[in-house]
């Protein structure tokens, strides 16, 4: 039995990945998402080089600068309970400036429900994941120092990924981001914005991945969910979006200047509860 394989998962011809006739159906389920996932990954990297070299955005479309986007892919949806299987960052201004992706053994199985979603089984995290000891002390160390740096935290639902990340980090006995910025962590959620500023049906990433993600690719990969992000998020900052928002704000906080120019400030706000 054979499954082409370009570029990918190979044999010795660099040709296709050969699987013994006894192969069973999760053997090929699992085969086929390594090779799905391996050229995501080729796909998005692609994209993330060319818009380090050329840029992917006007320059100055964010107003705090540099923003570092975070994204993580887990075992279910208890921030009390649910462990990381994949991590990824993407720091960027206009141009993509620096990204990496970890896939991480949880040390616990992944349900059906997760795996549907990212593709993520117990076989390719135990054989190929870190551990998440290394690989989250490793991100978080990233993502402290590019905040104290001057980079904005960007996360698509920050209600859920802050509060597993502090969960995970001190299951395995790691000093949280706060702990390491020492205070409280703030980050601008795309998705919150866009439930404030419109009344469209979805607020889903792939949603407004669609609208605003020219070419948005690898759905539910952590890198790839890292690009969609910063693209969803330009669009919010820019033109009659980001109007929008400065408006609303004003209105809310009975602040006259509702022409004033958008500011993180106004970014964190609405990502907030006020």
């Amino acid at each position: 039995m054979f499954i082409s394989s370009s570029g990918g998962l190979a044999d010795q011809q660099g040709e296709f990945q050969r699987l013994p006739l006894t192969s069973t159906p999760a053997e090929v389920a699992h085969l086929l998402c390594r090779l799905a996932r391996a050229a995501d990954r080729r796909a998005i990297e692609r994209e993330l080089h060319e818009a380090a070299a050329e840029g992917r955005h006007r320059a100055g479309w964010f107003p705090g600068g540099r923003i570092i986007v975070l994204d993580l892919k887990t075992t279910g949806l208890d921030t009390e309970t649910a462990r990381v299987v994949e991590a990824a960052w993407l720091l960027a201004d206009h141009r993509a400036l620096a990204w990496d992706s970890i896939l991480i053994d949880p040390g616990v199985p992944i349900p059906q429900d997760a795996y549907n979603v990212h593709s993520i089984d117990d076989r390719l995290a135990s054989g190929e994941g870190a551990a998440p000891s290394e690989a989250l002390d490793a991100l978080v160390g990233v993502l402290a120092k590019d905040i104290s740096d001057g980079a904005t935290l960007v996360i698509f639902n920050r209600t859920f990924d802050l509060p597993l990340l502090a969960a995970e980090c001190g299951r395995h006995g790691l000093p949280t981001l706060a702990d390491r910025l020492g205070r409280h962590v703030q980050a601008v959620d795309p998705m919150r914005i866009s439930q404030r500023t419109s009344n469209r049906d979805g607020h889903a990433l792939s949603d407004l991945a669609a609208l605003y993600s020219t070419d948005a690719i690898a759905e539910h990969m952590a890198l790839g969910d890292c690009l969609a992000t910063w693209d969803v998020l330009a669009a919010l900052c820019q033109g009659e979006h980001g109007r929008r928002i400065v408006r609303l704000l004003a209105r809310w906080h009975e602040n006259p200047r509702a022409d004033e120019p958008l500011s993180v400030r106004h970014l964190l706000a609405c990502s907030s509860g006020w």
